[in-house]
């Protein structure tokens, strides 16, 4: 909900679970957690190669996005616990 607050609910898409190599299951295990996956692809400027190849770029614009969904989503968790 806090992502689509913040980013609008058109450009927040659920997507399927899939099976991953992840760790953070197990710190879910032990608090409340979220995980999100960002996109960091732009047709526009040429930046589509896939995670784990030789030419694996990103948008860099996609990390003030990505920084500014975690601030929003830390202070909406602290807004509900004061």
């Amino acid at each position: 909900e806090a992502a689509q607050e913040y980013l609008g609910k058109d450009n927040v898409v659920d997507l399927e679970m899939r099976m991953t190599a992840e760790d953070f299951a197990f710190y879910s295990q032990e608090i409340p957690s979220t995980f999100y996956r960002l996109g960091t692809r732009n047709e526009s400027k040429n930046i589509t190669s896939e995670v784990h190849t030789p030419t694996f770029d990103i948008d860099e614009d996609a990390l003030e996005i990505g920084i500014g969904v975690m601030a929003w989503i830390a202070i909406n968790e602290c807004k509900e616990l004061a």
